[in-house]
């Protein structure tokens, strides 16, 4: 019931709201609604794209609870009531959930270790299409047109699986298409990519294979050991980083031909990024057991740049110019890739209460991080400084890394698949780190990101104290415009109180904003 009026609160005008008010206290019992004081923003125009903090100050003399922001952003309220949180499919789970879920046309791919499957999932309400056995899968599921590529892996303890396979599903139907065998016997590690006629995968003890993604023929096969990761493709090249016998690795996408091969330590997890004429690649020192992110060149594999003791099983994410490391300090790191140059770096995204890794790599789109710690908390944070926009704890631990489509954020956990509405967006994320170059960042997959977004401040029912609730918004969309707000103070029993409408500008010029401001016609229809 707390849902559908809070709901209605979104919707109503200034006179309903305040019928439904009195309805919320002759439903919840007697007493005051939380009263509320020191309403303020910091700007009174902002450019688009930036930012704006909105707040306001809330009492309650029994339990206050939270705080919901509301903004009139196209003619009616939204009401950001409840949760940033769309559903969760609880079918995709199980302890070392590592496989990153794909999407493509509304639809998910995850891999679900718990029950030995890949589900096709409806990203609209996490309802399952169809589901086929993959054993063990610890790679994203690529999706190459009606095809999707997986592969069959080790248990989280390194439990072997009998005669492991990788394999075509159909991406309708979950019917497979073909598999191979890997006459070894090792299992396949990290997600497929596919280029032209080739899909290629790595595999836990027999190298590379380049395989015909028709029929699953081997083409090539470069045998350099253990890998614990996936390739990268770009231009004609396939980019690999091994665990055992530690090396890096440009192979002849083609033929297999070793272009260049460098030792600069193991990679376990973590893959190359390509950017720029650039391989980014977080390589563990086994003769210090440190962490460091390299910058090789990628013609030659010759380090550009390093960043010593930053670094982990994650894949360091990159995006115009910066590079983002998720590091086993618990924090991540931005730098400015030409120069070296630290830019930021975030509080502790993790507790320690499990193992002092990160594991998950993140994503970004619309200005926003959105990364998943070890202990199970999905961050959403600041692309220009780091800070912690806001964060839910999931409920399990996370291995599983950030995908996006269609303006939802996608994050396997141990627990479940969860789904995340962050904007309307538009676009695909068709595998691990989105495509052959391993470039963690989708445009246009979320147009824009409005913090907190759906996301409440709760108080943990605090008594008689004055509480500051404060919001930051930023929309890329909307230029040109004028957005009315308020809060909405919410006590224990339900019962809630709403700030004055106030009200500041996208982009508009000075002129235009006094004219607004003087027009009480003009306040009167964006407050309702």
């Amino acid at each position: 019931m707390r849902r559908r009026l809070l709901a209605l609160l979104g919707t109503a005008s200034l006179v309903v709201i305040a019928v439904i008010f009195g309805f919320l206290q002759g439903l919840f019992g007697s007493g005051s609604p939380p009263q509320w004081r020191e309403q303020k923003q910091n700007a009174q125009s902002i450019p688009q794209g930036g930012t704006i903090t909105l707040q306001a100050e809330g009492i309650s003399t029994s339990s206050l609870d939270m705080a919901v922001l509301a903004t009139n952003e196209s003619g009616s309220w939204r009401d950001d009531n409840v949760s940033a949180l769309l559903w969760v499919q609880d079918a995709v789970y199980g302890f070392d959930n590592f496989g990153t879920a794909t999407y493509k046309d509304n639809v998910l791919y995850a891999p679900s270790k718990g029950d030995d499957k890949v589900y096709a999932v409806d990203a609209s309400n996490g309802s399952v299409i169809w589901s086929h056995q993959v054993r063990q899968c610890d790679g994203s599921p690529y999706i190459d047109g009606d095809v999707i590529y997986v592969g069959e892996c080790s248990g989280p303890n390194g439990e072997r699986t009998p005669s492991p396979k990788a394999m075509a599903l159909n991406r309708t139907t979950g019917e497979e298409a073909w598999h191979y065998v890997e006459p070894g016997g090792y299992e396949w590690v990290g997600s497929p990519v596919v280029n032209g006629e080739f899909v290629y995968y790595t595999t836990y003890g027999g190298g590379v294979y380049a395989m015909n993604k028709t029929n699953g023929k081997p083409v090539w096969h470069e045998e350099i050991g253990i890998i614990v990761g996936s390739v990268a493709y770009d231009s004609g090249v396939v980019f690999i980083s091994a665990w055992d016998p530690p090396s890096q690795y440009a192979l002849n996408a083609t033929t297999g031909a070793v272009l260049w091969h460098h030792v600069y330590g193991k990679s376990w997890d973590t893959s190359p990024v390509i950017y720029d004429g650039m391989v980014i690649q977080a390589i563990r020192n086994v003769d210090v057991n440190v962490w460091t992110a390299y910058v090789l060149n990628e013609t030659t594999g010759e380090i550009m740049r390093s960043f010593p003791g930053k670094g982990s099983t994650a894949t360091p994410l990159v995006h115009e110019g910066k590079v983002f490391i998720p590091s086993n300090d618990w924090k991540m790191w931005a730098y400015n890739l030409t120069s070296g140059e630290e830019l930021w770096h975030t509080a502790n995204l993790h507790n320690g209460t499990f193992q002092n890794y990160e594991y998950c790599s993140p994503a970004t789109s619309g200005g926003a991080i959105f990364y998943q710690s070890l202990n199970g908390t999905f961050y959403v944070i600041s692309e220009m400084d780091g800070s912690i926009l806001w964060s839910y704890p999931l409920g399990g631990l996370g291995f599983g890394s950030i995908s996006i489509g269609d303006g939802c954020v996608f994050v396997a956990n141990d627990a479940g698949l969860y789904a995340f509405r962050i904007g309307p967006g538009s676009g695909d994320w068709p595998m691990f780190c989105q495509n052959n170059f391993h470039r963690s960042s989708l445009e246009e997959g979320v147009e824009y990101v409005r913090w907190p977004l759906t996301q409440p401040q709760h108080f943990g029912k605090v008594a008689n104290t004055w509480v500051s609730a404060k919001f930051t918004w930023s929309n890329k969309t909307i230029a040109s415009a004028a957005i009315a707000w308020r809060i909405y103070f919410f006590d224990g029993q339900g019962k809630a109180n709403a700030t004055d409408v106030k009200v500041f500008y996208v982009e508009a010029s000075v002129s235009t904003q006094n004219d607004v401001l003087v027009n009480p016609d003009y306040i009167s229809r964006i407050s309702h």
